[in-house]
This record gives structure tokens, C-alpha cells and sequence, in this order.
């Protein structure tokens, strides 16, 4: 008993007070608080990486095949990119849910984040592919296929999903991105949860500013110089990737929350 009851003080300690304390934690004490700064990390280096992919396709796309694009005309981009669209929301929607629940919080989010590892991978190989056999090769095709299909299973870590179900006209469906559930749940009480999502939120619009005009740059930087043939705008994001999985890995298995209630 006097074993349970200190580690349910110590559980209290870490979040910050019993649960039935609703006061807001002070900005210099959130700040430093371990869930929450191993969650907005995370979230930074997720939607820095996620709008770069974003900002890099239609210009990859776009760009001639000597260059590292793909020449392709503006109907070919917008069905590409219409195409993702259309499906990542139908993948979120019939999926999300049954692989968090099959999978858990933790190893849901790793897996999504670790498609960013081949999506930086496939732009330099698409293009050479399709300088070796040509634009119509379904073997360009085949590849641009599984680079979207990684962007899908990647927006289960970052995208909020809204639709009204055709089925049940007057039912909403929201579904939210793993890495708010984290950031949520890294509140030290419902009392700093509006703190801790002002923090994160602010936190990451820079991310979300800096991110498309970096990755552009270096993208032309790249070409320019002809660093790493013009790939070495992927190289360096395939790194910072690698080190968002292993920064991914430090979040635990379940929410944060969760993981409290299962200690104590």
C-alpha cells in the first residue's frame, strides 16, 4: 500500500497535481515540462517535414526531367495531387480509428511518420526512372503511386478530417491527427490544456512558415549547384526524417495520459 501510494504521488508529481486540481500551470513551468516538450517537438519536425513534402510535389511535378522533376502539364499535377486528396480523406475515414485501436497511440504514429523515409527516397528515384524509360513507363507511374500512398498513411500523424457521413446525413465525423492527441494528453491538468494548445500551436506556425520557403530554396539551391546531382534538398530531409522517427520512438506507447493511469 505504501508502495502504491508513492508511486501514485510520484504519477501526481509528473502531471503536474492530482487530478482535481484545475489551476493552470505558469508558461515557465509548462515549458519545461517533459510530455509536452517531447510532443512539440515532435509536432514541429511533423508539420516542418509534411509541408515540405507538400510545397516540394507540385514543383517536382512540374520541373523538367533534366532538372529532377517531371515535366509534367498542369491537368497531370492537379489530377496527382486531387487524387491524393480524395484518397487520404477515404483511407482516414475508414482507417484511422481501427489502426490506432489495433496498433496503439505510439507505434501508429511512428509507423506514419516513418513513411517520410521513402517519400524523400522516391523523388530522386521517380526521376531517374522516368530519364531512363520515359514518362509513359507504368514503371514512373507505378512509383508516383507509392509515393502518394506513403503521403496518405503519413497524414494520420498530422491531418484533421471533417465529413459529413453520406450514409447518416446528419452525422459528423472528426478525426484528428495523432499528434494532437499527444499534445492533448501532454497537458499537466485540464486546467493548462487551452495553454498547452496555444504554446503548441504557436510553436509550429513557425515550422509551418519557414518550412515551404526552406525546402523551395534548397530545392533550387541544389539544382543550382548541382549538389548531389540537384538531390540534395531530399538528402537533407531524408536525414531530419530519420531523426523525427527516433525523436517519434521517445513518445510513449499510449497517451500520455494513459500511460500515467497504467503506472499508478
Amino acid at each position: 500500500m505504501l508502495q502504491s501510494s508513492k508511486k501514485q504521488e510520484q504519477s501526481e508529481d509528473f502531471r503536474g497535481g492530482s487530478e482535481d486540481n484545475e489551476e493552470p500551470f505558469p508558461l515557465r513551468k509548462l515549458i519545461i515540462h517533459k510530455p509536452l516538450v517531447i510532443s512539440i517537438s515532435n509536432y514541429i519536425l511533423l508539420a516542418f517535414l509534411s509541408i515540405a513534402v507538400f510545397a516540394l510535389l507540385p514543383l517536382f511535378c512540374a520541373m523538367p526531367l533534366e532538372i529532377g522533376g517531371l515535366d509534367l502539364d498542369p491537368p497531370k499535377i492537379g489530377y496527382i495531387i486531387g487524387s491524393y486528396g480524395a484518397a487520404s480523406a477515404i483511407f482516414q475515414l475508414m482507417f484511422f480509428s481501427r489502426i490506432v485501436h489495433y496498433l496503439g497511440a505510439g507505434k501508429s504514429f511512428v509507423m506514419s511518420m516513418s513513411t517520410l523515409i521513402p517519400i524523400f527516397l522516391l523523388f530522386p528515384v521517380i526521376n531517374t526512372a522516368a530519364v531512363a524509360f520515359g514518362m509513359q513507363s507504368p514503371l514512373v507511374w507505378a512509383l508516383i503511386a507509392i509515393l502518394i500512398s506513403c503521403a496518405i498513411v503519413s497524414d494520420m500523424s498530422y491531418g484533421v478530417f471533417w465529413a459529413r457521413s453520406i450514409i447518416f446525413p446528419f452525422t459528423d465525423f472528426v478525426l484528428l491527427g495523432l499528434i494532437f492527441m499527444f499534445v492533448t494528453a501532454s497537458a499537466p491538468n485540464k486546467g493548462s490544456l487551452g495553454a498547452t494548445n496555444g504554446l503548441a500551436q504557436s510553436v509550429v506556425s513557425i515550422a509551418r512558415a519557414i518550412g515551404p520557403a526552406f525546402s523551395t530554396s534548397l530545392f533550387s539551391f541544389s539544382v543550382q549547384h548541382k549538389i548531389l546531382r540537384g538531390f540534395g534538398v531530399y538528402a537533407f530531409l531524408l536525414v531530419l526524417s530519420i531523426g523525427a522517427v527516433f525523436l517519434a520512438t521517445r513518445l510513449p506507447s499510449k497517451l500520455w495520459d494513459e500511460e500515467d493511469e497504467a503506472s499508478r
